[in-house]
């Protein structure tokens, strides 16, 4: 999910390309609902009330990059869910 970091989660993710390079430029998405499916009884009922705090400043440093770029950098790190199913969806 995108904007985690941030205090209101964000309620979608869309991706728009106005130009496509023919090198590079690599997105991937991922299908949380698959892998949450994927997982057996057991593993399901571990995470089911986990939940971790989410921050854009530490993965974007785990990249390589510098944490005053802004783009959300200086939020603090949120709690969230590690299961959060949609409810409209």
């Amino acid at each position: 999910a995108d904007s985690t970091y941030m205090p209101v989660s964000a309620k979608a993710s869309m991706l728009s390309a106005r130009v496509v390079t023919t090198k590079g430029g690599e997105t991937e998405w991922a299908d949380m609902r698959a892998a949450l499916d994927a997982l057996d009884t057991e593993a399901r009922s571990r995470v089911a009330d986990l939940s971790a705090y989410h921050s854009i400043a530490y993965s974007q440093a785990q990249a390589g990059f510098e944490s005053d770029l802004g783009y959300g950098m200086d939020e603090a790190a949120q709690l969230r869910p590690l299961v959060k199913v949609h409810p409209e969806t």
